[in-house]
Protein backbone atom coordinates (compact mmCIF):
# COMPACT_ATOMS: atom_id res chain seq x y z
CA UNK A 1 0.00 0.00 0.00
CA UNK A 2 1.44 3.40 -1.15
CA UNK A 3 1.51 6.35 1.59
CA UNK A 4 0.63 9.51 -0.32
CA UNK A 5 2.22 12.94 0.85
CA UNK A 6 -0.59 15.34 1.64
CA UNK A 7 -0.42 18.88 3.11
CA UNK A 8 -3.30 18.13 4.93
CA UNK A 9 -0.83 16.10 7.18
CA UNK A 10 1.56 19.25 7.63
CA UNK A 11 0.79 20.98 11.05
CA UNK A 12 -1.15 24.62 10.55
CA UNK A 13 1.25 27.02 11.82
CA UNK A 14 4.59 24.97 10.20
CA UNK A 15 2.36 26.15 6.58
CA UNK A 16 2.90 30.15 7.88
CA UNK A 17 6.29 29.51 9.17
CA UNK A 18 8.17 28.46 6.47
CA UNK A 19 7.00 31.74 4.06
CA UNK A 20 7.95 33.49 6.60
CA UNK A 21 11.29 32.27 6.75
CA UNK A 22 11.51 32.47 3.47
CA UNK A 23 10.81 35.85 3.46
CA UNK A 24 12.98 36.57 6.00
CA UNK A 25 15.70 35.06 4.23
CA UNK A 26 15.33 36.97 1.06
CA UNK A 27 15.38 40.46 2.89
CA UNK A 28 18.25 39.64 5.07
CA UNK A 29 19.81 39.01 1.27
CA UNK A 30 18.16 42.25 0.06
CA UNK A 31 19.30 44.24 3.15
CA UNK A 32 22.48 42.92 3.28
CA UNK A 33 23.28 43.72 -0.42
CA UNK A 34 21.97 47.39 -0.17
CA UNK A 35 24.11 48.26 2.96
CA UNK A 36 26.83 47.27 1.08
CA UNK A 37 25.60 49.49 -1.91
CA UNK A 38 25.16 52.59 0.68
CA UNK A 39 28.09 52.49 1.97
CA UNK A 40 30.09 52.36 -0.91
CA UNK A 41 27.93 55.37 -1.86
CA UNK A 42 28.80 56.82 1.87
CA UNK A 43 32.29 56.45 0.91
CA UNK A 44 32.65 58.01 -1.95
CA UNK A 45 30.66 61.04 -0.91
CA UNK A 46 33.58 61.41 1.86
CA UNK A 47 36.00 61.25 -0.90
CA UNK A 48 34.39 63.75 -2.75
CA UNK A 49 34.03 66.18 -0.12
CA UNK A 50 37.89 65.47 0.52
CA UNK A 51 38.39 65.94 -2.43
CA UNK A 52 36.55 69.19 -3.12
CA UNK A 53 38.06 70.59 0.33
CA UNK A 54 40.99 70.25 -1.20
CA UNK A 55 40.36 71.73 -4.51
CA UNK A 56 38.62 74.91 -2.82
CA UNK A 57 42.14 75.21 -0.61
CA UNK A 58 43.65 75.30 -3.92
CA UNK A 59 41.43 77.52 -5.53
CA UNK A 60 41.76 80.13 -2.82
CA UNK A 61 46.25 79.64 -2.64
CA UNK A 62 45.79 80.26 -6.40
CA UNK A 63 43.97 83.53 -6.25
CA UNK A 64 46.40 84.88 -3.17
CA UNK A 65 49.07 83.90 -6.20
CA UNK A 66 47.01 86.28 -8.56
CA UNK A 67 46.25 88.85 -7.00
CA UNK A 68 49.65 88.81 -5.84
CA UNK A 69 50.54 88.72 -9.41
CA UNK A 70 48.35 91.43 -10.59
CA UNK A 71 49.87 93.99 -8.10
CA UNK A 72 53.54 92.83 -9.62
CA UNK A 73 52.29 93.64 -12.96
CA UNK A 74 51.21 96.89 -12.40
CA UNK A 75 54.35 97.77 -11.10
CA UNK A 76 55.71 96.03 -13.50
CA UNK A 77 53.62 98.48 -15.84
CA UNK A 78 54.34 101.38 -14.30
CA UNK A 79 58.47 100.80 -15.21
CA UNK A 80 57.69 99.41 -17.92
CA UNK A 81 56.23 103.26 -19.35
CA UNK A 82 59.24 104.90 -17.24
CA UNK A 83 61.78 103.04 -19.04
CA UNK A 84 59.90 103.42 -22.59
CA UNK A 85 59.62 107.50 -21.86
CA UNK A 86 63.51 107.16 -21.10
CA UNK A 87 64.25 105.14 -24.01
CA UNK A 88 62.49 107.54 -26.00
CA UNK A 89 64.03 110.62 -24.93
CA UNK A 90 67.77 108.84 -25.19
CA UNK A 91 67.15 108.22 -29.07
CA UNK A 92 65.78 111.99 -29.42
CA UNK A 93 68.82 113.26 -27.96
CA UNK A 94 71.37 110.74 -29.84
CA UNK A 95 69.34 111.98 -33.49
CA UNK A 96 69.79 115.40 -32.75
CA UNK A 97 73.23 117.08 -31.81
CA UNK A 98 74.79 114.62 -29.46
CA UNK A 99 73.74 116.66 -26.36
CA UNK A 100 70.72 115.43 -23.89
CA UNK A 101 67.32 116.63 -24.95
CA UNK A 102 66.29 118.63 -22.01
CA UNK A 103 62.11 119.33 -21.35
CA UNK A 104 60.64 122.13 -20.41
CA UNK A 105 57.66 123.11 -18.82
CA UNK A 106 55.54 126.36 -19.05
CA UNK A 107 54.45 126.56 -15.56
CA UNK A 108 52.10 129.08 -15.90
CA UNK A 109 51.17 132.11 -14.23
CA UNK A 110 49.14 133.68 -12.07
CA UNK A 111 46.35 133.23 -14.47
CA UNK A 112 46.87 129.75 -15.57
CA UNK A 113 47.63 128.69 -12.14
CA UNK A 114 43.88 129.66 -11.62
CA UNK A 115 42.69 128.09 -14.60
CA UNK A 116 44.70 124.89 -13.29
CA UNK A 117 42.62 125.24 -10.10
CA UNK A 118 39.25 125.28 -11.97
CA UNK A 119 40.14 122.31 -14.00
CA UNK A 120 41.47 119.76 -11.36
CA UNK A 121 38.70 120.54 -8.82
CA UNK A 122 38.99 119.68 -5.39
CA UNK A 123 37.94 115.55 -5.59
CA UNK A 124 40.58 114.48 -8.96
CA UNK A 125 42.56 112.06 -6.56
CA UNK A 126 44.26 110.53 -9.55
CA UNK A 127 46.41 113.56 -9.84
CA UNK A 128 48.25 112.35 -7.02
CA UNK A 129 51.43 109.83 -7.57
CA UNK A 130 50.21 106.58 -6.95
CA UNK A 131 46.67 106.37 -7.32
CA UNK A 132 44.72 105.77 -10.21
CA UNK A 133 41.22 104.87 -11.12
CA UNK A 134 40.90 101.67 -9.21
CA UNK A 135 42.34 103.04 -5.77
CA UNK A 136 40.54 106.25 -6.56
CA UNK A 137 37.51 104.30 -6.20
CA UNK A 138 38.39 102.06 -3.18
CA UNK A 139 39.62 105.54 -0.97
CA UNK A 140 35.77 106.80 -2.26
CA UNK A 141 34.42 103.70 -0.92
CA UNK A 142 35.84 104.66 2.38
CA UNK A 143 34.51 108.03 2.79
CA UNK A 144 38.00 109.61 1.45
CA UNK A 145 36.42 112.04 -1.85
CA UNK A 146 38.77 115.05 -1.30
CA UNK A 147 42.23 116.46 -1.27
CA UNK A 148 40.82 117.96 2.31
CA UNK A 149 40.09 114.31 3.23
CA UNK A 150 42.55 112.23 2.29
CA UNK A 151 45.40 115.37 3.49
CA UNK A 152 44.09 114.42 7.21
CA UNK A 153 45.09 110.39 6.93
CA UNK A 154 47.83 109.42 7.89
CA UNK A 155 49.78 106.50 5.88
CA UNK A 156 49.11 103.96 8.88
CA UNK A 157 45.36 104.65 8.19
CA UNK A 158 45.84 104.33 4.50
CA UNK A 159 47.69 101.39 4.60
CA UNK A 160 45.02 100.09 6.78
CA UNK A 161 42.70 100.73 4.36
CA UNK A 162 44.51 98.96 1.52
CA UNK A 163 45.30 96.19 3.90
CA UNK A 164 41.27 95.43 4.14
CA UNK A 165 41.53 94.58 0.62
CA UNK A 166 43.84 91.63 1.26
CA UNK A 167 47.30 91.18 -0.54
CA UNK A 168 45.92 93.20 -3.60
CA UNK A 169 47.57 96.42 -2.52
CA UNK A 170 50.31 95.41 -0.68
CA UNK A 171 52.65 96.65 -3.17
CA UNK A 172 51.26 100.01 -2.66
CA UNK A 173 52.81 102.63 -0.80
CA UNK A 174 50.03 105.97 0.44
CA UNK A 175 53.21 107.21 2.50
CA UNK A 176 53.23 110.28 0.78
CA UNK A 177 49.72 110.52 -0.55
CA UNK A 178 48.20 112.78 2.37
CA UNK A 179 51.55 115.72 1.49
CA UNK A 180 50.80 115.59 -2.00
CA UNK A 181 47.09 115.55 -0.86
CA UNK A 182 47.71 118.46 1.25
CA UNK A 183 49.62 120.55 -1.51
CA UNK A 184 46.65 119.73 -4.23
CA UNK A 185 44.50 121.19 -1.48
CA UNK A 186 46.61 124.61 -0.82
CA UNK A 187 46.71 125.08 -4.31
CA UNK A 188 50.45 124.89 -4.25
CA UNK A 189 50.87 122.93 -8.03
CA UNK A 190 54.75 123.74 -8.30
CA UNK A 191 55.36 122.43 -4.98
CA UNK A 192 53.58 119.50 -5.54
CA UNK A 193 54.87 118.96 -9.10
CA UNK A 194 58.57 118.81 -7.48
CA UNK A 195 57.11 116.49 -5.28
CA UNK A 196 56.00 113.93 -7.65
CA UNK A 197 59.23 114.66 -9.79
CA UNK A 198 61.09 113.29 -6.68
CA UNK A 199 58.95 109.95 -6.27
CA UNK A 200 59.28 106.16 -8.42
CA UNK A 201 55.30 106.00 -9.01
CA UNK A 202 54.42 107.56 -5.78
CA UNK A 203 56.94 105.56 -3.70
CA UNK A 204 58.31 106.71 -1.26
CA UNK A 205 61.53 104.32 -0.40
CA UNK A 206 62.81 105.29 -4.12
CA UNK A 207 65.03 107.81 -4.70
CA UNK A 208 65.01 109.20 -8.53
CA UNK A 209 66.96 112.70 -8.13
CA UNK A 210 64.12 114.64 -9.84
CA UNK A 211 64.23 112.92 -12.73
CA UNK A 212 60.90 111.46 -12.89
CA UNK A 213 58.10 112.86 -14.73
CA UNK A 214 55.31 114.59 -12.54
CA UNK A 215 51.92 112.89 -12.69
CA UNK A 216 50.04 116.23 -12.45
CA UNK A 217 52.33 117.86 -15.21
CA UNK A 218 51.27 114.60 -17.47
CA UNK A 219 47.60 115.12 -16.74
CA UNK A 220 48.06 119.23 -17.21
CA UNK A 221 49.53 118.52 -20.69
CA UNK A 222 47.03 115.79 -21.73
CA UNK A 223 44.30 118.25 -20.66
CA UNK A 224 46.22 120.69 -22.92
CA UNK A 225 46.19 123.41 -20.12
CA UNK A 226 50.07 122.81 -19.97
CA UNK A 227 52.53 123.43 -22.61
CA UNK A 228 55.65 121.62 -22.97
CA UNK A 229 58.68 122.41 -24.97
CA UNK A 230 61.95 120.62 -26.12
CA UNK A 231 65.00 122.23 -25.24
CA UNK A 232 65.58 125.03 -27.50
CA UNK A 233 62.25 124.60 -29.39
CA UNK A 234 61.71 128.10 -31.24
CA UNK A 235 57.77 127.18 -31.55
CA UNK A 236 57.68 127.88 -27.58
CA UNK A 237 58.01 131.64 -29.16
CA UNK A 238 54.35 133.31 -29.48
CA UNK A 239 54.28 134.11 -33.01
CA UNK A 240 57.24 131.38 -34.40
CA UNK A 241 55.62 128.29 -36.36
CA UNK A 242 57.30 125.55 -38.08
CA UNK A 243 57.41 127.27 -41.15
CA UNK A 244 59.33 130.74 -39.35
CA UNK A 245 61.34 128.21 -37.14
CA UNK A 246 62.42 126.55 -40.02
CA UNK A 247 63.90 130.06 -41.70
CA UNK A 248 65.04 131.04 -38.16
CA UNK A 249 67.04 127.50 -37.99
CA UNK A 250 68.51 128.35 -41.93
CA UNK A 251 69.57 131.56 -40.95
CA UNK A 252 72.22 129.99 -37.98
CA UNK A 253 69.31 131.13 -35.31
CA UNK A 254 69.11 127.48 -33.43
CA UNK A 255 68.52 128.07 -29.57
CA UNK A 256 66.72 130.15 -27.61
CA UNK A 257 69.67 132.21 -26.26
CA UNK A 258 70.74 132.92 -29.99
CA UNK A 259 67.37 134.15 -30.68
CA UNK A 260 67.43 136.08 -27.74
CA UNK A 261 70.79 137.86 -28.21
CA UNK A 262 69.01 138.94 -32.18
CA UNK A 263 67.62 141.85 -32.61
CA UNK A 264 64.13 142.77 -34.12
CA UNK A 265 65.46 144.51 -37.19
CA UNK A 266 67.48 141.27 -37.95
CA UNK A 267 64.92 139.14 -37.18
CA UNK A 268 62.30 141.35 -39.73
CA UNK A 269 64.57 141.32 -42.54
CA UNK A 270 64.88 137.68 -42.31
CA UNK A 271 61.12 137.67 -43.07
CA UNK A 272 61.10 140.16 -45.75
CA UNK A 273 63.97 138.41 -47.49
CA UNK A 274 61.99 134.81 -47.13
CA UNK A 275 59.13 136.23 -49.19
CA UNK A 276 55.36 137.86 -48.52
CA UNK A 277 54.04 135.50 -47.46
CA UNK A 278 55.53 136.01 -43.44
CA UNK A 279 55.06 139.63 -44.04
CA UNK A 280 51.84 139.59 -41.29
CA UNK A 281 54.36 138.50 -38.70
CA UNK A 282 55.85 140.58 -36.27
CA UNK A 283 58.81 139.95 -34.57
CA UNK A 284 59.22 142.64 -32.20
CA UNK A 285 58.61 140.59 -28.86
CA UNK A 286 60.33 137.47 -30.17
CA UNK A 287 64.03 138.13 -28.25
CA UNK A 288 62.32 138.68 -25.59
CA UNK A 289 60.49 135.74 -24.97
CA UNK A 290 62.56 133.47 -26.24
CA UNK A 291 65.54 135.65 -23.21
CA UNK A 292 62.67 134.01 -20.92
CA UNK A 293 62.35 130.93 -22.03
CA UNK A 294 66.39 130.12 -22.37
CA UNK A 295 66.65 131.39 -18.40
CA UNK A 296 64.09 129.12 -17.57
CA UNK A 297 61.61 131.93 -16.23
CA UNK A 298 58.04 130.12 -17.37
CA UNK A 299 55.87 131.73 -14.90
CA UNK A 300 57.11 135.68 -16.46
CA UNK A 301 57.06 134.13 -20.43
CA UNK A 302 53.14 133.04 -19.95
CA UNK A 303 52.32 135.99 -18.76
CA UNK A 304 53.81 138.03 -21.02
CA UNK A 305 52.32 135.82 -23.92
CA UNK A 306 48.91 136.35 -22.31
CA UNK A 307 48.69 139.80 -23.49
CA UNK A 308 49.87 138.59 -26.83
CA UNK A 309 48.29 138.07 -30.05
CA UNK A 310 50.51 135.88 -32.53
CA UNK A 311 53.26 137.52 -31.20
CA UNK A 312 52.51 141.38 -30.82
CA UNK A 313 51.48 143.64 -28.46
CA UNK A 314 47.38 143.62 -28.44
Amino acid sequence: MINLFSFCDIPWWLTWLLPFLLGLGLGYLLWARYKSMVEDLENQINNLNVRISGLEADLEACKKVRMEAEGDVALLRGQLKECELKLSNATSAKAGSGTPAVAFTSSGGAKARDAWTVAIGTDNLQIIEGIGPKMQGVLNENGINTFAQLATYSPEALRDILNKYGDKYRIIDPNTWPQQAQLANDKAWNDLIELQKSLDSGRSDTATSGETDSKLEKWLIKAGILKKWAQDDLKAVEGIGPKIEELLHNAGIKTWRALAETSVSRLQEILTAAGPRFTLAVPETWPQQAGLAADGKWDELQELQDFLNAGRQR
